[in-house]
């Protein structure tokens, strides 16, 4: 399983947790978007780690890309963990920035780095990473993920040969 896909896949569930997230917010009071908050931010930083950890290091190691467009996916990625920190943190916070702003500010700037990665970084990786590599990274997340890595296809054909035959009368 090639790991530009299975990123990209990850991509529309934390959408749509951040549209909710959006929509929710100013029915909240500060304890209930801090608590709602600690959701959106525990899936997008598990998705921005395996980023870090199986694209943009690969990406970094390659002599095929410039270091551009890799930092300025980690500096998207730091911006947003201040954000989520800013929600996270106490109400009586010094400094602490509106939240209701805040979610506003969040929203946007993931959507903004989601579509940055896939119009931008998702292509460019496809050219300089070689296919063998990018399967073997996708087959990483899968073990992180918990999810099996074998084509549904291969997985009905063993499904199939293993079934006991019907007999029909």
């Amino acid at each position: 399983m090639n790991l530009l896909p299975l990123l990209l896949g990850e991509h529309g569930p934390l959408r749509h947790l951040l549209r909710t997230l959006e929509l929710a917010a100013p029915r909240l009071g500060d304890d209930e978007l801090r608590a709602a908050t600690l959701v959106v931010a525990d899936a997008i930083e598990s998705h921005a780690h395996l980023e870090d950890e199986l694209l943009f290091d690969p990406l970094e190691e390659s002599s095929r890309l410039p270091p551009g467009p890799v930092e300025a996916m980690r500096a998207e990625h730091r911006q947003i963990e201040s954000l989520l920190g800013q929600l996270l943190a106490p109400a009586a916070e010094p400094g602490r920035l509106d939240p209701q702003r805040t979610v506003l500010r969040l929203a946007e700037t993931v959507r903004h780095h989601f579509d940055h990665e896939e119009n931008v970084l998702f292509p460019l990786a496809a050219g300089a990473l070689d296919g063998l590599r990018l399967e073997a990274l996708g087959a990483t997340w899968a073990g992180r993920r918990k999810v099996e890595s074998k084509p549904l296809a291969a997985r009905l054909e063993i499904a199939l040969h293993d079934a006991a035959p019907l007999h029909v009368r």
